[in-house]
């Protein structure tokens, strides 16, 4: 059997996922096979050369640029990655099933991720029919503004919102469902604000159809769990920018195996700058001021599902 692992990165995270994809291949079952394909957008070819060297016997390590013709029919720009800047690779995992027809089954996980376990054990999670499966995002639960935001904008209670960063995926059910259909249409009819967008999006689609996975899967922040399998280090608390992140020696483990890029990732978080924590407070206060009003809006997902329309598969 192969295990079919992908990621979505631009040139902004490609040193963080070489550490993700180290500790992938590192608690990787020798006698098993995994294909790891990132969804690009462009990478530089110093960059992909660095990707593809953490590739062994048993993991391959394989590009696949978005095209232009899918890139064209995302016509909302004005959502960005942490109230900082736009990206395409947020969408990127939304079609998956499409892009690969062949694939049954897969797990998407963010560049900021460390595995700590075989990721093979992550297949083996039983969706019982249902198109996804994720673990509930604690950071919405922390603040008055998100839990508000998550029922008044996205129309699901915050103890059912889940985090996008790792996905357990039924491409058979979701292509057969028309996910990524389903996507573009309400997407480029309702334009709606988001705090999150591929996450948001998720939730509100699959709501009913989203299986909640142990948070062991995806350990955020300082949440206390005996014996995490994956560390997500979500919106912005990454540790090449800072020290004492939670979770953060699991990262440098990792690193610490690639010596020239954990001196590079050292420098970074080093030459951190005043200005660009600055800018990080100010995108945190961005995103829960969005958090505040967006729900706000005469045009949400729970809006529109309240009135009716089509939001949920």
């Amino acid at each position: 059997m192969t295990y079919s692992i992908f990621y979505a990165v631009d040139d902004h995270y490609v040193d963080p996922l070489t550490v993700s994809l180290h500790s992938l291949v590192a608690n990787a079952d020798p006698h098993s096979h995994y294909q790891v394909t990132i969804l690009t957008e462009h990478l530089t070819p110093a960059h992909q050369a660095q990707l593809t060297s953490q590739a062994t016997a048993n993991v391959t390590v394989a590009f696949e640029s978005i095209a232009k013709r899918l890139k064209a029919q995302i016509t909302d720009k004005n959502n960005k990655l942490r109230a900082d800047y736009f990206t395409f690779t947020i969408y990127f995992r939304l079609f998956i099933a499409e892009l690969f027809p062949d694939l049954e089954r897969a797990v998407y996980l963010d560049a900021d991720t460390v595995v700590l376990t075989d990721i093979a054990n992550l297949f083996a999670e039983d969706l019982a029919g249902d198109l996804l499966g994720a673990v509930r995002d604690p950071f919405m639960a922390a603040n008055p503004e998100t839990t508000s935001y998550t029922t008044a904008a996205v129309g699901v209670d915050v103890q059912r919102y889940c985090n996008s960063g790792v996905l357990l995926m039924d491409l058979a059910a979701m292509r057969q469902a028309k996910f990524a259909q389903h996507f573009l249409t309400l997407l480029n009819q309702y334009h709606f604000h988001s705090l999150a967008p591929d996450q948001d999006y998720i939730n509100a689609i699959a709501r009913d159809r989203l299986r909640h996975l142990d948070e062991s899967w995806n350990v955020q922040g300082d949440r206390p769990v005996s014996a995490p399998k994956i560390i997500h280090y979500n919106l912005f608390d990454k540790p090449w920018h800072y020290s004492q992140v939670p979770n953060g020696d699991y990262f440098w483990h990792y690193a610490a195996a690639l010596p020239a890029l954990a001196a590079s990732l050292h420098a970074t978080q080093a030459d951190f700058t005043a200005k660009e924590r600055r800018a990080d407070e100010t995108h945190k206060t961005e995103l829960m001021r969005l958090a505040a009003t967006t729900g706000a809006e005469p045009v949400t997902f729970a809006s529109v599902a309240a009135q009716g329309g089509h939001v949920q598969l």
